[in-house]
């Protein structure tokens, strides 16, 4: 039996929510759905409806247009690529809690 593949749209509200540093219960508790709902979602067993989309659009301030073309680009790149995208904010806070709070003249 061969396995379809999970659309692109699943894997970017995952990373959408993996950037924005929140767990799956805590998108479940912002968007009013169930943590066993973002699950399926994110896994794939279950399609992503318009009325999701909106969830998402509204409570994070994200177009829809531009979390379908996140997933279409997504689609283009490969799985080396798109890990990147997991690590780059926490690169970031790292680098922010070691620069300089201050910067002094030289």
């Amino acid at each position: 039996m061969v396995r379809a593949k999970r659309p692109m749209i699943n894997d970017a509200l995952r990373l959408l929510r993996l950037y924005l540093g929140l767990s799956q219960k805590q998108i479940a508790s912002e968007l009013n759905m169930s943590q066993s709902m973002i699950s399926d979602i994110e896994s794939g067993s279950k399609e992503v409806t318009m009325e999701v989309l909106e969830k998402y659009s509204a409570s994070f301030n994200v177009k829809m247009s531009q979390l379908l073309f996140f997933a279409e680009e997504l689609d283009a790149q490969g799985v080396k690529t798109r890990g990147k995208l997991i690590v780059a904010p926490r690169v970031l806070s790292l680098l922010e809690r070691l620069s300089p709070r201050e910067i002094v003249d030289a």
